[in-house]
């Protein structure tokens, strides 16, 4: 992970190594799913999940509680 890349309390990542954050706002109790990259000027809002294998590009806002999954 990069600077300027904020995590709200208890955001998971549980692979951390298998996830690229650019520059971007995680708030609370959100879920990132392995391989996902998420560009800088993204805002993910409280209780959402990313699933894996995520492409989030450049300025996107996703509010709270919203389950962002590509399948």
């Amino acid at each position: 992970m990069l600077d300027n890349v904020v995590l709200g309390s208890g955001v998971t990542i549980p692979h951390p190594a298998l996830v690229n954050l650019y520059g971007c706002t995680i708030e609370a109790d959100t879920k990132i799913g392995t391989f996902v990259e998420i560009q800088k000027n993204v805002f993910i809002g409280a209780r959402c999940k990313v699933s894996s294998h995520t492409f989030i590009c450049e300025g996107v806002t996703i509010e709270d509680e919203v389950l962002w999954d590509t399948g």
